[in-house]
């Protein structure tokens, strides 16, 4: 960093660093070190700002980092950031709380909620955490039944394996749920997969890993830009657990200056 203006900061708490960001009224380009969940609580105060935001993967799945690089070195990234100007890009208003990758309701939200439960078992490595939270979960599941209105009329009702409204490509640790997803078009991608039997669903798994699920007659699949949902069940977003009573979703076009890897 030889050569830039630039200060580290050291906090002692998420409330901590959201107040930095918030008293500091000069533009600023803010390096954000962590995962989904780090990034997901430092853009509550930095959504519809001057300031820039760069993200340096170090966290349990990196999914949105994974969306826009297949750089996995932070000190790489770090350089490369140097000399690239921010973009504007979406960012999803749940509720109250914005986030920026990806929220979701039935099986995947159980095993995103849990994957912390498993990053300190022996010889499993923490970037496997997502792997070995499937493994653990996924049969156990008992389906969530969501209602889903769009434009005031039902778009889905009934009982599902999985339910995700995406910003970006990637979930799970690096499963590509939405693949054709882009930050900046002003749309929500949802995805919808059916309840199906449990042994179809390594099968689905492999599809989606092919990043083929689209294709199958149980999934479902739409670009919104706002939506309401009902479900008893909890969401998870960004990698953390949220839980409403009504879950209302809406495209916050070009609310974030970010910088996109090349």
């Amino acid at each position: 960093m030889e050569g830039y203006d630039y200060d580290i900061i050291f906090t002692s708490s998420v409330a901590d660093s959201q107040n930095y960001i918030r008293n500091y009224h000069n533009k600023a380009r803010f390096y954000v070190v962590g995962g989904d969940g780090t990034l997901n609580d430092m853009i509550q105060v930095l959504v519809y700002t001057d300031h820039e935001v760069v993200i340096l993967p170090l966290g349990t799945g990196n999914d949105f980092c994974h969306f826009l690089t297949k750089e996995r070195d932070p000190k790489k990234l770090l350089i490369q950031s140097l000399s690239l100007d921010s973009q504007k890009i979406d960012t999803i208003l749940l509720n109250d709380r914005y986030y920026i990758n990806t929220a979701c309701f039935g099986v995947d939200s159980v095993i995103a909620t849990h994957v912390h439960d498993v990053t300190n078992i022996p010889m499993i490595p923490e970037d496997k955490s997502y792997l070995v939270s499937i493994a653990k979960h996924v049969f156990a599941y008992k389906n969530d039944e969501v209602k889903i209105i769009v434009d005031g009329k039902s778009l889905y009702h009934g009982p599902i394996i999985l339910c995700t409204f995406n910003n970006g490509k990637y979930y799970g640790g690096g499963f590509p749920i939405t693949p054709k997803a882009d930050i900046q078009d002003g749309f929500i991608d949802l995805c919808v997969v059916d309840k199906v039997p449990k042994y179809k669903i390594p099968y689905l798994i492999t599809v989606l890993l092919r990043e083929k699920l689209y294709t199958r007659s149980e999934v479902h699949n739409y670009r919104i830009k706002e939506a309401t949902v009902y479900c008893q069940n909890t969401c998870n977003m960004d990698g953390e657990e949220y839980q409403a009573n009504c879950y209302h979703f809406q495209i916050q076009p070009n609310s974030l200056n970010f910088v996109l890897y090349k």
